[in-house]
């Protein structure tokens, strides 16, 4: 299975969570996270209000205050509840490191009570899950799950520790374990009656089968799927069904059935173009209840003030209205038209994959596919570019308006307002993050060179070490630049792969308008005849006829050289 069909596919499986956390524990993904039930002393409710309010660093202090309390009164129970607390602060905060402190000061504490054992371990887990240390977390999820076994009754935790090692299992390329967890996870949620939470999971799972190749068994696990959220309109429900649809047409199209992945294709667009429409008016209400809210806050205030402050706040309350109705539309004429334009390049899209159809009905599956893809890849910089240019500059103005109300009110600023501006933050970085992941950053900013410079850093290992060498390597058309650096990381991926090397080397050269790329290591080779149907090889002898250019392969038992040469497109 190629990397790039693994980021694709597996990018829409992260999309599909549940009570706001996905299933698996993939990387930038949330983790499922489980609350502990503490005790009703009266400290610790005042430590939750001080962080519902937001003042952390103050919470902060009182909880160590209490913390020294409790052990100069050897209160082991609220020694215990403290550093709990403490170290989920730590973690909403970003601080890991800091968090699994508290947790290992607290095992001596709790060495006899596995139910604070299961509880430390996952919470442990967690955080080095968060900072990108599979093989840790995965050894603290072992334990979680060990001493979970102690207890008949908590199904809740069992289903999500299960979960977060599939998504471990996952990420080291274990299917066969990934596939264990997912089922017993989705059993107990299954148990539980949680039926929105069983489908995600089942959702994960046929895309695990799908990274197999079992495209069949992932079918049959999508199909389980559509039967748990059936045509339900809640917004979960939804979610799970664009995902699965998506997921569907990746497995019929690996399995050659094109017309059934198209079938399947235009379903998920049809539904994500409907999720996002709703998404549209629930913003649209949201900033017309905030108006009316502000514009009864505003009367309330000039009804008080002096005659002369009335005046000016009156025709400052109509000047901001001029404005908002303005903003308002300008909006719906801006949506409207990328609506428009989106299902024209949409509508375009399709009649040229038709036409492509029709002209290569004598030419391979694997240039049908590789045309497919690009066509993916053009809507992924498009969702990309909306979500990064227009959502995030109406989520920032939304933020000023809110920041602009906070003068005005000075010390009456109501708690809803600090909580939607922390919302709309939040919003932002997940929209970013989100736009950086459909689409390469690195590769965006500074071209080619650097991005396959990084690529060769990440790949190289203890077993094998890549090396990059550039020449008159400039910027070069966008969707150029995309497609070659996705032909290098297929063939880097082979060489991970196949090849035994523990040497390999990158040369890109710019040379009278041609590009060219040369790939060799000193591997084990292979025969050009065994492997010339390979799915990996043939997408990208495909994109390379579509970039007209010509490709060499030279195999033997000293190694592999790969020779590609093509047109640079500026």
């Amino acid at each position: 299975m190629n990397r790039y069909k693994k980021i694709i596919f597996f990018f829409i499986i992260i999309s599909c969570s549940y009570h706001g956390l996905t299933a698996f524990t993939f990387p930038k993904a949330n983790f499922i996270e489980y609350d502990f039930n503490f005790s009703d002393d009266e400290r610790l409710k005042q430590v939750k209000d001080l962080l519902e309010t937001n003042k952390t660093e103050e919470a902060i202090q009182k909880l160590y205050q209490l913390i020294a309390e409790a052990e100069k009164l050897k209160d082991t129970n609220l020694i215990i509840e403290g550093s709990l607390l403490l170290a989920d602060v730590y973690r909403d905060n970003g601080d890991y490191k800091s968090s699994n402190k508290q947790f290992y000061k607290l095992l001596p504490l709790i060495k006899e009570n596995n139910n604070y054992l299961q509880i430390l371990y996952f919470k442990k887990g967690g955080n080095y899950q968060k900072e990108g240390e599979i093989d840790s977390a995965m050894v603290n999820y072992k334990n979680a799950l060990f001493y979970s076994n102690f207890f008949n009754n908590n199904e809740d935790l069992k289903a999500k520790i299960n979960a977060n090692l599939a998504g471990i299992y996952y990420l080291k390329e274990d299917y066969g374990k990934a596939i264990e967890h997912s089922k017993i996870a989705a059993n107990y949620q299954k148990i539980l009656g949680n039926i929105e939470i069983e489908a995600g999971i089942l959702n994960n799972l046929g895309s695990i089968y799908f990274m197999q190749g079992n495209y069949k068994e992932a079918l049959n696990v999508f199909q389980q799927t559509f039967k748990l959220v059936g045509f339900g309109q809640e917004d979960l429900q939804k979610q799970i069904r664009r995902s699965s649809y998506i997921n569907s047409a990746y497995a019929y199209s690996g399995l050659k059935q094109f017309q059934k992945a198209f079938e399947y294709q235009d379903k998920y667009i049809s539904l994500d173009d409907s999720i996002k429409q709703e998404l549209k008016y629930k913003e649209i209400a949201e900033i017309e209840s905030k108006f009316k809210v502000a514009s009864k806050e505003k009367e309330a205030e000039i009804e008080k003030s002096k005659r002369l402050e009335a005046e000016y706040l009156s025709y400052g309350l109509g000047f901001s209205i001029c404005i908002l109705l303005i903003l308002l539309f300008v909006l719906y004429k801006m949506y409207k038209l990328n609506k428009k334009n989106y299902t024209l390049k949409i509508d375009q899209k399709r009649l040229m994959h038709q036409s492509k159809i029709e002209k290569l009905k004598s030419d391979s599956q694997t240039k049908i596919l590789a045309a497919t893809l690009d066509g993916r890849l053009e809507e992924r910089k498009v969702i990309a570019s909306v979500l990064h240019d227009n959502v995030s500059a109406l989520l920032s103005a939304a933020n000023l308006h809110l920041f602009a109300s906070k003068k005005q009110l000075k010390d009456q600023v109501p708690v809803e307002i600090n909580k939607s501006q922390k919302i709309l933050n939040e919003a932002s970085e997940s929209i970013r993050d989100l736009s950086h992941r459909l689409v390469p950053s690195l590769l965006l900013k500074f071209g080619l060179s650097i991005a396959v410079q990084d690529l060769c850093e990440k790949s190289s290992n203890s077993t094998i070490e890549f090396s990059c060498d550039t020449k008159n390597i400039t910027r070069f058309d966008q969707n150029f630049e995309l497609k070659i650096f996705n032909i290098i990381s297929e063939l880097v991926n082979n060489i991970l792969k196949h090849s035994n090397a523990n040497n390999a080397t990158i040369k890109l050269e710019q040379l009278e308008g041609q590009l060219q790329l040369v790939i060799f290591d000193n591997g084990k080779g292979f025969d050009l005849n065994e492997i010339n149907d390979g799915v990996g090889l043939s997408q990208v002898k495909a994109r390379i006829n579509v970039l007209e250019g010509i490709i060499k392969i030279k195999s033997s038992t000293e190694g592999t050289r790969i020779y590609i040469s093509t047109p640079i497109v500026y």
